[in-house]
């Protein structure tokens, strides 16, 4: 039968885990995240001889890839700032 302080043990190697995993979790969110802002950015670099067409297509999907990039990299500091942890 387990005592007292094996629980306890027990309980702070398996919160350790999990704020192991929840930072790593927040890591590769941002790494995302840079990843969707740097393809949004390689989006906007439209050649001269894009043909018009394609353009648009480009251009709104590169802000969109920005936006998305830029909400996914920016969430886990945002949360960190205003104290919502899970």
């Amino acid at each position: 039968m387990p005592t007292d302080f094996d629980d306890s043990s027990h309980l702070r190697d398996r919160q350790a885990r999990s704020l192991r995993s929840r930072a790593a979790r927040k890591r590769m969110q941002q790494m995302v995240g840079l990843l969707l802002l740097l393809v949004g950015y390689v989006c906007l670099a439209v050649p001269a001889e894009t043909p018009s067409e394609w353009l648009l297509l480009r251009v709104v999907g590169g802000f969109v890839l920005l936006f998305v990039g830029f909400a996914v990299a920016i969430g886990p500091t945002v949360t960190a700032l205003l104290g919502h942890h899970d």
